[in-house]
């Protein structure tokens, strides 16, 4: 077979598609913010640590286990159905950076599977933000047949954007400011009374410093846990930003402001990602 024509055909076509402007877009930006992202997506440990708070919480107040077991199963079937809407955004992410370096995407999963498995945890996680995950799924299906490089990505980030808002603006938001602060609040004066009562019943010294250590230790971990909700809550925020800035210049994708807009977004995603990480 002879390779320099067929190669002379595809360097003529690739051509032809740039200046029908079809393809050839510098998505650069678009990739690196959208594999940013990701990363942070796929970040877990926040939602880990919110599900057995209950638990941490039945070691500082003893006599409230049926209460705290109750919240327990509770957490753990939210966090279930958290992790289930997060890994579709980070299949959306994983699938828009593949697209924006100019690759094919091969993406499978059952939109009425996924949405039921979700639904049937009974985490109260409203039908709004399932219908929007489903619609997410149906979205990544779609992009398989779609022609162009930049084609793709306008037109899965213009099918994207509703569902994947009402994901990043919605329960989840609101579950991580909300829920896991609290949560982290509550344990905060818990483990302040905890070893406050234990240095008070104790007259050895080296055992009410060995009590102030504890103390300092899970204040610590506490503090830092909080820092871990801030960095999340921003994480969110910026992917919702960064999103809507695609979704409003998809037929500019490389345009010079939108390039810039990106890569300013990405660096402060990674800023949050460090904190994460350092927690």
């Amino acid at each position: 077979m002879n390779l320099i024509p067929q190669r002379r055909r595809w360097l003529l076509a690739v051509a032809l598609s740039c200046v029908l402007g079809t393809s050839c877009a510098d998505l650069k930006a678009v990739h690196e913010w959208s594999q940013t992202s990701l990363q942070a997506a796929q970040y877990n440990e926040l939602i880990t640590t919110y599900s057995s708070t209950p638990q941490r919480l039945l070691r500082y107040d003893p006599g409230q286990s049926e209460l705290y077991n109750t919240q327990l199963d509770l957490r753990k079937r939210q966090a279930e159905a958290l992790k289930q809407m997060l890994s579709v955004v980070s299949d959306y992410m994983a699938a828009l950076a593949t697209l924006s370096a100019d690759s094919t995407i091969d993406y499978s999963k059952n939109v009425d599977t996924l949405t039921k498995s979700i639904g049937t945890l009974n985490a109260g996680i409203s039908q709004t933000t399932l219908n929007a995950t489903g619609s997410l799924v149906k979205t990544m299906l779609g992009a398989v047949a779609e022609a162009y490089q930049a084609k793709q990505v306008a037109n899965i980030v213009g099918q994207a954007n509703d569902p994947l808002q009402t994901i990043l603006k919605g329960e989840l938001r609101d579950i991580v400011d909300n829920d896991f602060r609290r949560d982290l609040k509550i344990e905060q004066t818990f483990i302040d009374i905890y070893y406050d009562n234990l240095r008070k019943s104790s007259e050895d010294i080296a055992a009410k410093d060995g009590v102030n250590e504890w103390k300092e230790f899970r204040m610590e971990q506490n503090a830092k846990q909080l820092k871990t909700v801030d960095a999340y809550l921003k994480i969110l925020d910026k992917i919702a930003e960064g999103h809507q800035k695609l979704f409003d210049n998809r037929d500019k994708l490389d345009s010079k402001a939108l390039i810039t807009e990106l890569f300013s977004l990405t660096m402060k995603i990674r800023d949050q990602i460090k904190v994460l990480e350092a927690s």
